[in-house]
This record gives C-alpha cells, sequence and structure tokens, in this order.
C-alpha cells in the first residue's frame, strides 16, 4: 500500500523542487539593480515603507536572537563569510542579506522535505534527504552569492564609464570618483566612497594597503592603484591619449571579458548540480516499479547487493557535487584561508605527528617535492602535514566505512534470510494475499525451527524433519517435508557463515588506500582546471603591464606587485618573488622562471629581467600595443575553447549519477537477476524432466 502513494509523492516533489528553483532563479534574474537601490532608499526614507521596515526590523531582530545560539552562530558566520566577498559594506546590510539568504534557503529546503520526512522510515531514505539537503543547501547559497557577485561586477562596469566621463569635466582622480559614486547603485557607491577616502586620506598608501587586501576583486584593486598613481605622480599624455583613461579602459576591457566568460560558463553549467542530485529522488519510484512487475528485484533491493547499490549511488551523487563545486570555484572568488584549520589541530595530537612522520614522505625526497607542488599548483592554504593528516583522516573513515558497509550487508543479509516471505521456487508475477500469508507463515516456521536445533551438535536434516513432523498441522506430505528440512538447513549454512569474510576485510583496506589517495587525485582535478586558466592569466597580466608601461617612475618591483595582486594560479610564486626581491633581482626573477614554468608566463618574466637590466618597461614590452588587435582575436577564440572544455566537463560529472540511476541501479541488476531466474527455472525444468 506504501508503495502505491510513495511513488507519485516522490515525482510531485521533484516537480516541486524543479519550480522551487526555477522560480528561485527567476526572482534573482527580476531582483535588478535600479530596482534593489529604489527598495533600500526607500527604506532609508522616514514616513514611508511601513510595512517593509517592519519586516527588516523583524529580521534584524531574528538574527540577533540567532546569534545567542552557539550552532545557528557559527552557520550564520560561515554565510557573512560567504557574503563578504562582495563586500557589502556596512553592517546593517550584511546581516540584512545574511539572515535573509539564510531563511530563503532554508524554507525552500524544509518545504520540499518534510511532507517525505513525516512518512520515511528506512535508514537509506533518510541518508537520501539528509544528502539532498546538504547538496541543496549547497546550491541556492552559491546562486545567491554568485547573483550578488555579477550584479557588483556589473555596476562596476558602468562605474567605470562614469569615473571616464567625469575624468574629461574635471580632470581630477578624486573628484571624478567622488561624482561616479554620488550616482552609483547602493554597493558600488560603498565602494566609491571608500575610494574617495582613500584618496583624500593623509596617508593615501597606508589606506590603499588596507582596501586592496579587502577588495572583493581584482578590477577594483587595480581601480585602486592606478587612481592612487595618478594622483600622486600626475596624469601623462602620449600619443594614444591620457594614461589613466588608458588604464581605465584596459581594466573595462578586462572586466567585460571576464563577464562574458563567466556568464557564458554559468549558463553552460547551470542546473548540473540539480541534474546530479536527482537520481536521489527516483531510487524509490524505480524500486518499487521494478519490484510490481518483476517481483524478484525486491528480494535483489532488499539483500546485501542492493544496499551496496543504494550506497553506491549516494557516494556518486556526492563525488560529482564536490567536483562540480571545485569546477565552479575556479571561476569565482579565491579561496579565503583565514578560518581555523582542523588539520592543524589533529597534528598537535603525539601519535598523530607519529603517524604523519612514519607514513608522510622522508625530507628531500622526489615525493615530497611532488606533494608539495601539487599543493602549490592548487594554491591550497594546508601545509605538508596537515595535508598528510587529511588523507590519513580521509584513509581511515573509509576503511571504516567499508569494513561498517560489509558488517552491516551481512547482518541486513541475515535478517533478510530469517525474516523474508519464502517464496515457491516458480513464481511469475505477483503472490497473492492468500500466497503471501502462506510465505510469511512458512517463514515463522523456519525460525522457530531454526531456534530449536541452532545449538544442535552433530545437526542433520533427520533431525530437522521430526521436528518438522511433530509440528505439522496441515497434513503435509514427506515430501514437502523433507523440501522444507533441505531449506531450514541451507538457512542455518549460511547463518554460521562468517560474519566478515577474509576477501571483504582485503576491500576494505583498499578502500582505506584510496580514501589516502582521494584528497591527491582532487587536488590532482584542481590542478588540471587550474592549467586551463593560466594562458588566460596570462593575457591578463600582459593587459596589466601594458596599462602600467607608459606611467613614468614605474620599476620591475611596482609591476611586480601589481601582478601578484591580480594573479590566482601564479599568485604564490610572484609572492615568494617580491620577498626575495630585495636580495637580488636576477636571482628573484630567475627564481619565479623554476616556480612557474608555463611558457607564456616565462616569456613575460624574461622580458621583465631585460626591464631589470639595460630596457626600459616601454621597450621591453613595445610588442604589447603592436600585437594588440590579433591579441585580442586570439583571447576570444581561446576563451571559447577554455568555456567548452570546462562545460564537457560538467556534463560528463553532472550526468554520472544519472547514468549510475539507469544502468547500475536498473539495467544491470535487472539482467542479473533474470539471468539468474532463467538458471533457476531451466534447472527445476530439467529436474521435472
Amino acid at each position: 500500500m506504501m508503495r502505491e502513494w510513495l511513488s507519485p509523492l516522490l515525482g510531485i516533489s521533484t516537480v516541486l523542487f524543479l519550480m522551487a528553483v526555477a522560480a528561485f532563479l527567476w526572482l534573482s534574474r527580476r531582483d535588478s539593480d535600479i530596482a534593489a537601490i529604489r527598495r533600500y532608499e526607500s527604506l532609508r526614507k522616514p514616513g514611508q515603507a511601513s510595512r517593509r521596515q517592519a519586516m527588516y526590523s523583524f529580521l534584524q531582530q531574528l538574527y540577533s536572537v540567532c546569534e545567542q545560539v552557539p550552532i545557528l552562530r557559527a552557520y550564520l558566520h560561515h554565510l557573512r563569510k560567504r557574503l563578504l566577498i562582495v563586500r557589502l559594506g556596512d553592517e546593517w546590510k550584511l546581516r540584512l542579506e545574511t539572515i535573509k539568504s539564510a531563511l530563503r534557503v532554508w524554507s525552500i529546503l524544509l518545504l520540499l522535505v518534510i511532507p517525505l520526512a513525516v512518512m520515511v522510515r528506512d535508514p537509506f531514505t533518510w541518508g537520501m534527504l539528509l544528502l539532498g539537503l546538504w547538496v541543496g543547501h549547497g546550491v541556492l547559497a552559491d546562486m545567491g552569492v554568485q547573483r550578488l557577485e555579477l550584479r557588483l561586477l556589473r555596476q562596476l562596469r558602468t562605474f567605470f564609464g562614469d569615473v571616464r566621463h567625469h575624468y574629461h569635466r574635471h580632470g581630477m582622480v578624486e573628484e571624478a570618483i567622488y561624482e561616479a559614486a554620488d550616482g552609483a547603485p547602493y554597493e558600488m557607491a560603498l565602494h566609491g566612497q571608500e575610494l574617495y577616502d582613500m584618496l583624500t586620506d593623509s596617508n593615501a598608501e597606508d589606506k590603499l594597503a588596507q582596501y586592496v587586501e579587502l577588495a572583493p576583486n581584482r578590477y577594483l584593486q587595480g581601480l585602486a592603484g592606478l587612481s592612487y598613481l595618478i594622483k600622486e605622480h600626475g596624469d601623462r599624455q602620449t600619443e594614444s591619449g591620457s594614461v589613466y583613461l588608458k588604464g581605465l579602459e584596459k581594466l573595462s576591457g578586462e572586466l567585460s571579458l571576464e563577464l562574458l566568460r563567466r556568464e557564458r560558463l554559468s549558463y553552460l553549467l547551470q542546473g548540473l548540480t540539480v541534474i546530479a542530485l536527482v537520481p536521489l529522488l527516483f531510487t524509490r519510484p524505480i524500486e518499487a516499479w521494478a519490484s510490481r512487475f518483476f517481483p524478484p528485484m525486491d528480494a535483489f533491493y532488499a539483500g546485501a547487493l542492493g544496499w551496496l547499490a543504494k550506497l553506491s549511488l549516494l557516494v556518486v551523487v556526492w563525488l560529482s557535487y564536490v567536483l562540480l563545486r571545485a569546477l565552479s570555484e575556479l571561476d569565482g572568488a579565491a579561496r579565503h584561508s583565514s578560518r581555523r584549520r582542523w588539520e592543524k589541530h589533529v597534528y598537535g595530537w603525539p601519535w598523530i605527528r607519529w603517524l604523519v612522520q612514519r607514513l608522510g614522505p622522508t625530507p628531500d625526497s622526489r615525493e615530497e617535492q611532488r606533494v608539495t607542488r601539487l599543493l602549490k599548483d592548487t594554491a591550497s592554504p594546508l601545509r605538508l602535514e596537515w595535508f598528510y593528516v587529511q588523507r590519513l583522516v580521509a584513509g581511515a573513515l573509509a576503511f571504516a566505512a567499508v569494513l561498517g558497509l560489509f558488517v552491516s550487508l551481512h547482518a541486513t543479509e541475515r535478517h533478510q534470510l530469517l525474516y523474508a516471505p519464502v517464496k515457491p521456487g516458480m513464481l511469475f508475477g505477483q503472490l497473492s494475499a492468500e500466497e503471501e500469508a502462506k510465505a510469511r507463515e512458512a517463514a515463522a516456521l523456519d525460525r522457530r525451527i531454526i531456534d530449536q536445533v541452532k545449538e544442535v551438535r552433530p545437526r542433520n536434516e533427520r533431525i530437522i524433519l521430526n521436528l518438522l513432523r511433530q509440528q505439522a498441522v496441515n497434513g503435509e506430505q514427506d515430501e514437502e517435508l523433507r523440501l522444507t528440512a533441505r531449506r531450514v538447513m541451507d538457512k542455518l549454512e549460511r547463518l554460521e557463515q562468517p560474519r566478515l569474510l577474509w576477501w571483504e576485510v582485503l576491500l576494505a583496506i583498499a578502500a582505506g588506500w584510496g580514501g589516502f589517495a582521494l584528497p591527491v587525485g582532487i587536488r590532482w582535478f584542481e590542478r588540471r582546471m587550474r592549467r586551463m586558466e593560466m594562458k588566460h592569466e596570462v593575457d591578463q597580466l600582459q593587459a596589466v603591464i601594458a596599462m602600467l608601461a607608459g606611467m613614468e617612475r614605474m620599476s620591475v618591483e611596482q609591476l611586480l606587485i601589481w601582478m601578484e595582486q591580480f594573479a590566482r594560479v601564479f599568485k604564490e610564486p610572484l609572492q615568494v618573488c617580491l620577498l626575495h626581491f630585495e636580495q637580488g633581482e636576477e636571482q628573484a626573477l630567475a627564481q619565479l622562471k623554476e616556480d612557474a614554468p608555463f611558457v607564456p608566463f616565462v616569456r613575460t618574466v624574461e622580458k621583465l629581467e631585460l626591464a631589470s637590466q639595460h630596457l626600459t618597461i616601454r621597450q621591453a614590452f613595445d610588442d604589447l600595443e603592436a600585437e594588440q588587435a590579433y591579441a585580442r582575436e586570439q583571447r576570444k577564440q581561446e576563451y571559447e575553447q577554455l568555456i567548452e572544455q570546462k562545460a564537457g566537463w560538467g556534463r560528463w560529472i553532472g550526468f554520472t549519477p544519472l547514468m549510475t540511476l539507469i544502468f547500475g541501479y536498473l539495467v544491470i541488476p535487472l539482467l542479473v537477476v533474470s539471468l539468474h531466474q532463467m538458471t533457476s527455472y531451466y534447472e527445476q525444468l530439467q529436474r521435472l524432466q
């Protein structure tokens, strides 16, 4: 009875979930910048928007109440850190966006999950719901943060045009920024005001350093640094016009390319995480359908292999979500490493430190160099020792999970063996209600006989047959009693098998090794994705150099500082180069080429070497302007290839759970059970002949 209404209910829940996601996307796109700033400004005006004021006041109070609860406080602070990517500016706005994001996400999730949770009893469905909650929360939170990021980037593109217009009018950087900020939307107005305060401060250099540390993207960092340089050293007119306006043009061009690239990639990758999650909603309908039209599948799904297929599907969905998240984060903001690392805390335990020293690579070995290079290439905040703590914990969890899985599967198999209805050997279609009752009575009889003879030694079929004759109430024939005795003997032999087999222990050890290697595999995947970004980043760094090459008093060290601010993939090698630059320019640049041996980047560093010896910066990079048109077309083509490559990876990863559901959970089990049934029927027909 339960299966009859559970299947349509899950289908309706799936449709509601997809409708909720579509509505959220529509509302996000409908929420334009102008409408957002008008609503916010109307809220600030006294005597207007009383209902909205009351609602926002309630949300602020709710935020204060949630901060009193430790778990909710930690969760809200986690959301705040993600929203700080856009640097909203004032605490009131930041709290409001945080509590609105939390309520929006959990309202959608609970609306979908609560009806299912009331009717769910088995542990697999609970695990499916928890995994769905985690993935759904990540998807909705990511969409909210990406919406804010894109809104700020669009506002910044308009802000560049306004600064350019007002600079033509006033000829002063600070006045141009002040006028542009005065007419900008709310979020961009906050950044414009900070830029104006920085430029007019008596200690502008320190304020610039503070703003660069907190700026949400590199384009605001570039605008702040460029404006500071022009204010301090003055603008310079070249053959192509004002250096400041030329720099704004370069920044605006890079920002436009970044927006197009991110919007195109977001469009191609959108929905893949939801597609990876959808198979969890169809496991029960598929199981109900297969069990209804092919009854032997019911025993498969209830047995050890069925549970193994379900858990494998959960693992595939989780891995797909993690990989899609890593794929999309490469186009987002740089990861923040300021949070406290649990690996550092665990490494402080003496016995963990001893294990890491024994299992980790020896100092100065090739393995240590290989893993250290991998961590650097992926910009990981982990030290080598912390990374091996992570690998040890992952290996131990994988070993314990697989070992516990085998123990649980044996327990499930024993329970199925004792309590599953005894079905006839030749079964076509489903059992009737009367046949189902007889099958359950036969299973109860088997349990009573097993309880009576499980301690008997020696034990044979004759003892069980005598017990069956004593309990026979329906006048069963001897042939039927012998068949029942053989079935009970078969169950006893299967029950006396060891709880854990040797090959299962070996598989658990292999899973532990796989868990130990999993962090390396994830970082290898991240490095492969980052290498797709290398050429794109070199083009951006060359655009920065072209923007600054026409300025007077520009040195190689200042260029390296600017490159470090704009870099992501090459950020750490540039930081090391700057640390060693004062001790020797040639040695620092040579080390930079060794740390980042990407050929286009090495060519750029070689030009920096020429500029530090006997050429000026403009002479060393004179080919950048000459090949500007060709480079622009080449970058467009490379962007298309990069986007297609990432979209291809995303499609493969996103549709893997769906293929696992269709083939691993339905088609292959159906074929295996069918072949097993055909073999059994053939053997019984042979005995009849």
